[in-house]
């Protein structure tokens, strides 16, 4: 074999087996659970979650007995914050297998205790995931789009070392 192949493989190996350690491991952000029926994937899309901005969520279904996409199914996703406040959105299917996505809107900053119902189609019964928290920060200040700037105040000058007058301010 050839040294150009002999790398070729091991590099080829090493690529595989760096995927194979990562398998089955969530994507970062995203939460899972399970219910009687479905395996549920829920993701924000929108980083940071902020109040009064509105937050796309994204929702993979998938059966649990079978691991397929589930296709036309029918779901919602909603939460209230501890002031009894409730935001909830019905869920639309996208063009990828399974994924279904949705907006919601907070009227307030803090905790949210969240869930998604989930069916398969309108002869079902919605399937409630566990319920699970999310902080949602702040709003913005209206009409600011400007990315904050940090200004340095200029530094005093040094006090004179003797008793004598101090310098004249230099001018830039």
């Amino acid at each position: 074999m050839s040294p150009g192949r002999v790398r070729r493989a091991v590099t080829t190996a090493a690529l595989v087996l760096s995927a194979a350690c990562d398998a089955g491991r969530p994507p970062r952000n995203e939460l899972r659970f399970r219910t009687d029926d479905f395996i549920i994937r829920v993701a924000s899309e929108t980083r940071p979650v902020r109040a009064l901005e509105p937050v796309q969520w994204r929702v993979t279904v998938h059966d649990a007995e079978t691991g397929l996409p589930i296709q036309g199914g029918q779901g919602r996703i909603f939460a209230t914050n501890r002031d009894r406040k409730t935001v909830a959105n019905g869920l639309e299917e996208t063009g990828e297998l399974g994924t279904y996505r949705s907006n919601l809107m907070y009227v307030t900053a803090g905790m949210w205790a969240m869930a998604i119902q989930f069916r398969r189609d309108s002869t079902q019964m919605l399937q409630k995931t566990q319920d699970w928290t999310q902080d949602i920060l702040s709003a913005d200040e209206p009409g600011d789009f400007t990315t904050p700037q940090s200004t340095r105040v200029p530094a005093a000058p040094p006090p004179p070392a003797s008793g004598g007058a101090a310098p004249p301010p230099r001018t830039p």
